[in-house]
């Protein structure tokens, strides 16, 4: 798999595909950046949807956009299927609000970058407190993240325990796929091998 960078039109818009190794498209991605954030949209091609495609190559353009830029955050918008909430899940964003169609990843050098920005502007400068609200946001949102790592460590505890005493297979089987998708979302750090699919 290959996630390759297809046009830049202009500054603001970006294109990528995830191709295979025959080089037929998969997903394709396009993203618009303005200033520290970037709108993200998908499409992936129908013979490949259900099968990971779009996790993965949302978590690859992840990588690039974070590695390659000072992009604070990243949002995908119009998540409006459950599909799209696991895609969004999987690889690594979270929804900040109780409103399940906005979903954000957080640059892991956010802090770092904030910081810099700060130290390079006159502090009476709108700049300054422009970059100061930037940072009141990124405050809330590292918040939100954990409160919602959190929620998904407990409700995995519930569903190991859970699974464990079910007697239903396709109640089981469910249950199993649940487990999957949060072990997804916590990284495999909190995949502690008490349960194997």
């Amino acid at each position: 798999m290959r996630l390759l960078l297809k046009n830049k039109e202009n500054s603001n818009d970006l294109d990528y595909v995830l191709c295979d190794d025959h080089g037929d498209n998969i997903v394709s991605f396009c993203v618009e950046v303005e200033k520290n954030e970037a709108l993200i949209s998908y499409v992936t091609e129908k013979q490949f949807r259900n099968k990971g495609f779009a996790s993965l190559g949302l978590n690859m353009l992840k990588d690039i956009l974070f590695s390659e830029s000072d992009i604070l955050f990243l949002n995908l918008i119009d998540l409006s299927s459950d599909y799209s909430r696991k895609v969004a899940e999987n690889a690594g964003f979270f929804s900040p609000s109780n409103s399940l169609d906005y979903y954000v990843s957080v640059n892991p050098k956010a802090e770092i970058i904030i910081d810099d920005l700060l130290q390079k502007s006159d502090q009476s400068s709108t700049n300054y407190k422009k970059v100061q609200r930037l940072q009141k946001k990124l405050r809330r949102l590292r918040n939100i993240e954990r409160q919602r790592k959190e929620i998904m460590k407990n409700k995995l505890e519930s569903l190991l325990q859970e699974v464990e005493i079910v007697e239903s297979d396709d109640y089981k089987r469910l249950i199993e796929s649940e487990i999957h998708h949060i072990q997804n979302i916590l990284g495999d750090s909190q995949n502690n091998g008490s349960h194997k699919r």
